[in-house]
This record gives structure tokens, sequence and C-alpha cells, in this order.
């Protein structure tokens, strides 16, 4: 039998224990022991053997002796099959019937006797010692699992904590869910949550404290995915095993994720459906949309045969002529167009009209870059390298506008912009690199520097990505472009500590997630 693996994670009231040990237990591949079950099983127990929860409130003597008496028998375990989590009393799948008011009725009463409390902290330990598992509450590191390999003290500022459980009850409140003034009241769930922790922290038995050997985790400012892996990585370092670290900016952004969705949307509502042009430049998504009933055109010719459809204009834009004739086409048009490409197209329009030459600092034939050239009523020149930008030449006395592919380079659009201000060129500058595009980039730049190996996501088509791949692989030889999990191989040598990962603004998470599983994988 393999040697178990056991992770203990405790924490204040909406730290969001249940929703990350979930998560790192799918991950691992481990039984994510939901001790709250557990404790519903062993009511069942009880509710079958005629006990009943009033006799706490009417004989708590005699309620107390018979739970006491009773709790030594029945065995609970927790197991997956096919990929459920199910809970075992005495060898019976009991899911079905632990959420009974009956079962919930004894529960809140039968939890509060102390030799029941233990015989569960017993079988917790049993199954800790045959399985692998994940277990959080607020004494699985100090009573629980004194021993267990990895612990984790997960907590967040009390105003962070506060704040998410008045989104949940607005969430639930828009739902339908009947709430009392106070679940929509910020200040007194913060009170409540400040009041629940000094009676977590000051009960008699089992306090809440943070075990000695500990790691403290606060998700004040992580998201759910940067919590698990943060965890992870503790798991990896205790197993010998590198760090995987993605970058906070790796995958769809705004702009992509809007128009990806839009499209599904318009997917999910069955009819004609085309983007003129692939939506994003990632394959996979491509085909997922195809598989799904939504074609692509890429030809003007081709769109008065969808004049009856929906015709969906792509995040990349595209040129004002191109534009107007898709208005005027009697399709229905979803425009998905960035909102930064449209700002591009904006100046590049009003520039134009003014009669100033126009200067695009991207890559050539790029869907962006076309569609921006179709904004300009007067000359329009493309410059992606140092040569072109030496090589150009106008006439001093012509005004120049430059715009900037919105996932360009930045420190090339610096370098190409000084060799044309250097030219005495009356120029009108504009930096219209995505604020996104710049963070990914400097982000995968300073992950690059401390990884010993780096995977950067994305399609092959992808300007963004391959540019990622550039500065990457500038910083970091061993950076290695897929565009999914399947393309990856990776060679270690075993002394590597850190392997990094981004991604394009063009790949999607689940890409992302399944590249992330197979780097982690232990059979390298």
């Amino acid at each position: 039998m393999a040697q178990c693996f056991n992770i203990a994670i405790d924490g204040p009231a909406g730290a969001g224990k249940s929703t990350i040990a979930k998560k790192v237990a799918a991950e691992l591949g481990s039984v994510y022991v939901d001790t709250g079950a557990m404790y519903r099983a062993m009511a069942l127990y009880l509710h079958r053997k005629g006990l009943d929860p009033r006799e706490a409130e009417n004989n708590p003597k005699g309620f107390e002796e018979k739970v006491t008496a009773l709790c030594r028998e029945p065995e609970i375990s927790i197991e997956y099959r096919d990929g459920v989590q199910v809970v075992l009393l005495n060898g019976e799948n009991v899911n079905p019937l632990l959420r009974t008011q009956e079962v919930s009725d004894m529960a809140s009463r039968s939890s509060q006797v102390g030799p029941l409390r233990k015989r569960l902290v017993e079988l917790q330990q049993k199954l800790a010692k045959t399985t692998s598992v994940v277990m959080d509450g607020r004494d699985i590191g100090t009573v629980v699992l004194p021993d267990a390999d990895v612990k984790v003290y997960l907590t967040a500022d009390a105003k962070v904590r506060a704040r998410r459980r008045y989104l949940e009850n607005l969430a639930a409140k828009k739902s339908g869910r009947d709430l009392s003034p106070e679940d929509l009241d910020l200040a007194a769930i913060e009170k409540d949550v400040r009041e629940r922790d000094d009676r977590d922290m000051n009960r008699k038995e089992s306090p809440l404290r943070q075990a000695e050997d500990a790691v403290l985790v606060d998700s004040s400012d992580m998201t759910i995915d940067q919590v698990v892996e943060a965890i992870l990585n503790l798991a990896a370092q205790k197993k010998g095993r590198p760090q995987v670290i993605t970058a906070r900016t790796a995958g769809f952004c705004f702009g992509v994720e809007k128009a990806v969705a839009a499209v599904y949307e318009e997917a999910a509502k069955g009819g004609d459906i085309v983007t003129f042009g692939p939506i994003i430049h990632n394959e996979a998504v491509v085909d997922d949309l195809k598989a799904k009933g939504v074609g692509v055109i890429e030809k003007k010719e081709e769109i008065p045969a969808h004049a009856g459809g929906t015709i969906v204009i792509r995040s990349h834009g595209v040129p004002r002529d191109l534009y107007e004739e898709l208005a005027h086409s009697g399709a229905r048009i979803v425009d998905t167009t960035c909102t930064f490409v449209k700002r591009i197209h904006e100046i590049v329009w009003k520039a134009s009209e003014e009669g100033r030459h126009i200067v695009i600092i991207g890559n050539h034939g790029h869907a962006e870059t076309l569609g921006t050239m179709g904004w300009s009523s007067s000359p329009v020149t493309v410059i992606e390298t140092r040569e072109e930008a030496e090589q150009f030449s106008e006439d001093l006395s012509t005004p120049i506008t430059v715009v900037a592919q919105t996932t360009f380079h930045s420190d090339k659009f610096e370098e190409l912009v000084a060799i044309l201000q250097k030219k005495g060129y009356n120029t009108q500058v504009n930096n219209t690199i995505c604020n996104a595009t710049h963070e990914r980039q400097l982000e995968a730049r300073k992950l690059a520097k401390r990884a010993d190996v780096m995977i950067v996501i994305g399609g092959k088509g992808s300007s963004n990505t391959a540019r990622l791949y550039e500065i990457c692989k500038a910083e970091c030889e061993q950076t290695c472009f897929v565009q999914k999990a399947e393309d990856l191989h990776l060679h270690l040598t075993g002394t590597e500590k850190l392997i990094g990962i981004t991604a394009g603004a063009s790949t999607p998470k689940n890409i992302i997630e399944e590249v992330q599983k197979d780097v982690r994988r232990t059979d390298f």
C-alpha cells in the first residue's frame, strides 16, 4: 500500500476552507473528508436506533448517556465511487439520507456530546491512516491530524470574510431565498464574524488556533485558484517535487472572455451563427464552437449567405467598410470588438481625417492590424521591426500619428517609436498596448527569471502568446510553447525547484488547468 499523504486545513469561518480543501483533494486524487457528513452519518445511526433529539432538552443526562453508549458501535468512512464522494455507514452508502430534517436535528443535538466527538475524531484518524486525505476544520492540525504531512492555517481579514458572506447572501436573495435584514447588513455580518472568531478561539474544547508547524495562508487578496496552488506547492515541497506557479494574468483577458462568452451564448440559442474570422487565435476554442454549430467566414462575398442569421464581429475588430457592409447586410450583428481596439479605431479615424500619416506598430497581416488599417482615410504604414522603422521615410512636414497593436511587445514599441522620433517627425504617439498585455508581459518576465522551466500556453497563431514566449525564452532557457497539455513533453533532471506557467490572452482556463495537472503528475 502506498504511503498516505495527509493535509490539514484549519482556519476561521468564512476563509473558504471547504471550497479550497475539495479542490486540493481533487487535484491530488485524495479523499476530501467532509467531517460534517460524518457527524450526520452518526446522527442517522442514532435516529435508526430510536433516539429522539428532543430528549436532549427533556432529559439531557439520559440523552448523553444513550449517545455515549451507541456512538461506539457504527463504522463510518468516506471513499470515492465513480468520482463521487460516498459516506459509508457500516458499509452502506447513506449519501441520500443525510440531509433530512430528522438527521439535521439529531446532528445538531448529538454533536454536543463529548464522547461522540471523540469517537468521530477516532474514525477520522482511522481513515487518514488508510488513505490520503484532505481535511478541514478548526482543530484538524492541532487535534485530529497532529502528524499531517502539510498543515495550513487558512485565514482572511474579517472585513473580507464579511464581504464574501454578504455577496453570497445577496446572490441567495436574488435567487428567491428569504433572508433577514441582518443577512444583508454588511456591518452586522462583520460583527457576527468577529464574535464567532472570538468564540471559536476561546472555547474550552479544541479552540481554534494555528498549529506551531502550520503555514499561514492569508486569502484576503487571493483567488480560490491561487490559494489551491499555494497549498499544492506546499505538498510538492514536502514530496521533494518542484513547485508549479501560474502567472496571475495567464489566460483570457477581459475583452477575449467577453467575446468568447458572447459566441457561446449565441450558440446556445441555435440557428445560423458565424463569426467573421476566428473569434480568437486558439484552435481548441474555434473547434469547440464549430462542434456547437458556429461557423467561420473570411470574405465579404460570404456575407449574403448569412443575411438571415447572426454574424459575430470578432474581438480583433474589422475595417470600417466591412463594418458598414455587415451593418447593412440584413443579418443580426453581434459586435464583440475589444473596447481597447475600438479606441484605436477612433484615434486612427480622427487623425486620418486631419490628414495625418498613420503608423501602426504591430504585426503585418495580424487581424487587429488589418482591421485598424481599414479605419484610416490617409496613408498607413505598418512597422514591425527595427529595420522597418529605420527605413521609414515621409516628408517632414507631414504629421504622423502612431498607434500600437494592443498585444505588441511593450519594450519593442518604445524602441521603434524612439527611432521614428529621432528622424525629426511631428509625431503624435499613442501607446495603445492594452494594460493587461503589459502586465502579462511583466509578470511573465519576472516568473521566467525565477523558473527552472517555463511553459507558455497559447494558439500558434496568437501574436501575444508568441511574444510571451520570446520574453520567457530570454530569461529561462528551458521554455516550452504548447497549445494544449498533449503537446507538453518535459524532461526533468530532478533538480528543478520551480516550474512557471503563463498563457496568452486567447487561452481558456480549462486548457491551463489541464497543463497544470499534467505538470504535477508523478511519472516524469
